[in-house]
């Protein structure tokens, strides 16, 4: 996928500044303003980027940048770093590094630029390269000035301006320069820029130019919108492109989509024992989704993930005989080899582009740009659409999980791309139980066997555990995870279940080791074994920043503790039941025949909510911690 030249690009402006003969007088420490030092590791004085569209075969961009760094969190800021592959070329790197009043210290060296590959991954093999350098000065504040120069041989990922990238920095002054023939369109997506752009001509260049100065740094605060949501950025993409010998068009989904469906024309191809293959697996079947399955099971069994990206190859599949013969290919390679297959047994599957990952930024549906970094597989069939993950050798047929669930995509079809959704799982599909049954001896120890359901999302993490590690890594892993002080795990096993909502049974069994605590003739029991919520936050009275609450789910927990004879109950929790636009929570403790019953019910809400409800959201989350960690008191009878 194109992955791998939006990270170059993104590379070649991260920490890139100038280096200029700057004097003391010109930009001594104390001349920043005190409102940009507040709430800030590190300030931008000058940030200029360049970009100049010579042809849709060659961009050339210019990045100057002075940065203070003002304490030891601000030292990521002095890192110069530079993206290079086939089709971008570094034309010039320079640095100097300033004391507090602005004194020239010394200069880079092109010794001191170290050169490294960008994927260290033996999944991957792609011809991109970095080059980075850092001075490595720890007597602040100091300042850095960089300079880089480089040129791209192709026009479809070009630079977006961001000037403020992560929370704690502020920028003194900032500009984006884009330079063009006067008919080309560049097509822009401003947020959170109060001023248009500056458009002027010389001769039969036009020139934008957008400038901020004087922002003061985001300040970290928690469930706060991203930096995206609350920087200000511009998004750049292109009306016409090239990139190696293709030509393409972002005027539309449709006809990016068409890019596509020319750029791996023909690659579907399989060879005649595939296709036979294909017949014998398929024979006997019932439906469609039955075949699809089976076919999916199939590719996931006979080939495993790597990357191949080089050159086009960042964009453009590997034939489908290509992933048959060495039994590899990347996410492009592997979807489109899934398609040829269903294609084969007479089933329709498409190619899309998604943007994958936990964190990735939802996209504009009307602003079509490349905002896509992996490659999934789509088959419509009679009542729904079935997803496939084809770089996964484990994941369930249908189920796409947080990593490309709940978000835009296109769909690469005969007539062009068309923008779908992929599918969203709601908190009524999220959910979380146990059923915990428990003997407490008299030394205090616990005995316990734990069945845990993990349904959608909540399973997720299991999943990449069980198939990710070895049974001695799992059992490591669950020693030292279960929320016990001191415990011994004495057996634990995993069974799945495949479907659209995959779900993962754990059993477990345990001893605790002093479990209750005596104290005279009174014994101390927590009821709640196992998942007692862990997330503390601080009352803020000057919040600045709505609530982003990404989390949606429902946990239920079912308790039965046996306890020797001979006690009463001299206090418990009271039962607690809250409602909340945040969630809810509910819990409740019974006694009898020495047997304590400890159920509770917790629903988190997904939401964005206004800022002064912050403190409502810190007592909400206390109540829970409370009610999850309090304690049953009993006292010997005579």
């Amino acid at each position: 996928m194109s992955s791998h030249l939006k990270k170059l690009f993104f590379l070649a402006s991260f920490l890139t500044a100038a280096s200029f003969n700057i004097s003391a007088s010109e930009y001594p420490f104390m001349n920043i303003p005190a409102q940009l030092v507040k709430n800030s590791n590190a300030v931008i004085r000058l940030q200029e980027q360049v970009i100049e569209i010579h042809s849709l075969g060659k961009i050339t961009v210019k990045d100057r940048r002075i940065v203070t760094i003002l304490n030891a969190s601000g030292d990521q800021h002095a890192y110069l770093v530079a993206g290079y592959s086939k089709m971008v070329s570094i034309e010039k790197i320079d640095g100097t590094l300033f004391d507090a009043a602005g004194n020239k210290i010394r200069s880079l060296k092109k010794s001191e630029i170290k050169d490294e590959n960008y994927t260290i991954s033996g999944q991957m093999i792609d011809d991109n390269r970095y080059k980075y350098h850092n001075f490595y000065h720890r007597t602040y504040p100091y300042t850095v000035a960089y300079e880089l120069e480089y040129s791209q041989s192709q026009s479809l990922s070009i630079p977006d301006w961001t000037p403020l990238r992560t929370r704690g920095v502020s920028v003194m002054q900032s500009s984006y320069t884009a330079i063009m023939d006067k008919d080309y369109q560049l097509r822009t997506r401003e947020y959170n820029i109060s001023s248009p752009a500056v458009i002027s001509n010389n001769g039969s260049r036009k020139i934008l130019k957008w400038s901020i100065s004087n922002h003061p740094a985001i300040v970290g605060e928690y469930a706060a919108p991203s930096i995206e949501e609350l920087a200000p950025h511009i998004t750049i993409s292109p009306s016409t492109f090239r990139i190696d010998d293709f030509n393409g068009s972002l005027s539309s989904w449709e006809d990016y989509g068409n890019f596509y469906a020319k750029l791996n024309a023909g690659r579907d191809q399989l060879p005649e024992a595939t296709r036979q293959k294909v017949k014998q697996l398929i024979e006997g079947l019932k439906n469609d989704e039955e075949k699809v399955k089976t076919i999916y099971h199939y590719l996931q069994q006979t080939t495993r993930y790597v990357g191949v990206q080089l050159g086009i190859g960042g964009l453009r599949t590997f034939p489908a005989s290509y992933v048959v013969e060495n039994g590899y290919g990347d996410c492009k390679a592997l979807s489109n080899y899934m398609v040829a297959l269903l294609k084969e047994a007479g089933i329709k599957a498409h190619y899309v582009l998604i943007g994958a990952g936990d964190d990735m930024r939802e996209f504009p549906a009307d602003f079509p740009s490349d905002n896509f970094n992996h490659i999934v597989c789509a088959v419509p069939l009679k009542n729904d659409t079935m997803w496939l993950e084809c770089t996964s050798q484990t994941k369930a047929a249908g189920y796409m999980g947080s990593f490309t669930g709940n978000r835009n995509a296109l769909l690469v079809t005969e007539a062009g791309g068309k923008l779908v959704r992929t599918p969203a799982y709601k908190k009524d599909d999220n959910q979380f139980w146990s059923k915990v049954t428990a003997t407490l001896e008299t030394d205090g120890s616990l005995r316990a066997s734990l069945i845990n359901h993990y349904q959608a999302l909540c399973s997720d993490d299991v999943h990449a555990r069980i198939h990710h590690y070895s049974k001695e890594e799992l059992q490591k892993y669950l020693k030292k995870n279960i929320d016990l002080p001191d415990y011994d795990l004495i057996s634990f096993d995993y069974k799945e279940f495949e479907g659209k909502l995959p779900v993962i049974m754990e059993d477990l069994n345990i001893i605790a080791h002093n479990y209750a605590q005596f104290s005279g003739k009174r014994l101390f029991i927590l009821p709640n074994i196992g998942n007692r919520w862990s997330t503390k936050i601080n009352t803020d009275t000057a919040r600045l920043y709505n609530i982003e609450l990404s989390e949606e789910r429902i946990e239920n927990d079912t308790v039965h503790i046996t306890i020797p004879p001979g006690y009463l109950v001299e206090s418990k929790p009271k039962n607690v039941d809250l409602k909340t636009p945040f969630g809810s929570y509910n819990s409740t403790i019974e006694y009898t025949d020495d047997k304590i019953i400890y159920h509770r019910r917790l629903e988190l809400n997904k939401g964005n909510f206004k800022a002064n409800a912050y403190n409502d959201l810190v007592a909400f989350y206390d109540n829970i911690y409370k009610s999850d960690n309090s304690r049953i008191v009993f006292k010997k009878t005579e």
